[in-house]
């Protein structure tokens, strides 16, 4: 008769160990995936509300100044620095944004570029930010005269 087998082999320790390894790493693994693409969403959110909210003040800027106003801009890809949203269409300067122009308070830059074409202005919103990589948001439209 043989012995009944007492306890566990090495074998078996090395393969529950590397079970229990592989199971850790998985769990992780996920757990780092999903902390990234929450980031990216509140990111994301953070920059449409930006673009949203520029959008909105040209579209005000057209109705409250009138066509002609926003039709004399240059004629195409004019891009302005759109961080703080100022009063008047007019007091927008050309310009793209410096590497240190910010929305206050936050880690975002917003630029406005505005092309005409044939009685409408394209315009073109993007919202930048940096996580590990470069991201942005961009919205564009057409404007029309009413």
């Amino acid at each position: 008769m043989k012995k009944p087998h007492r306890g566990t082999s090495i074998i078996e320790i090395v393969v529950a160990a590397a079970l229990i390894s592989m199971a850790v790493i998985a769990a992780l693994s996920l757990a780092n995936h999903s902390q990234k693409q929450n980031s990216y969403a509140r990111g994301l959110a953070e920059a449409t509300k930006y673009t949203t909210q520029a959008a909105d003040w040209i579209r005000t800027q057209r109705n409250t100044l009138g066509w002609a106003t926003i039709a004399s801009v240059p004629a195409n890809d004019t891009t302005y620095c759109l961080n703080a949203l100022p009063a008047e269409f007019t007091e927008i300067v050309a310009g793209s944004c410096d590497t240190s122009d910010y929305i206050p308070d936050t880690t975002f830059q917003r630029t406005i570029t505005l092309n005409q074409n044939a009685g409408t202005i394209i315009v073109t919103i993007v919202v930048a930010w940096q996580e590990n990589i470069p991201r942005q948001a961009t919205i564009e439209m057409e404007l029309t005269e009413w």
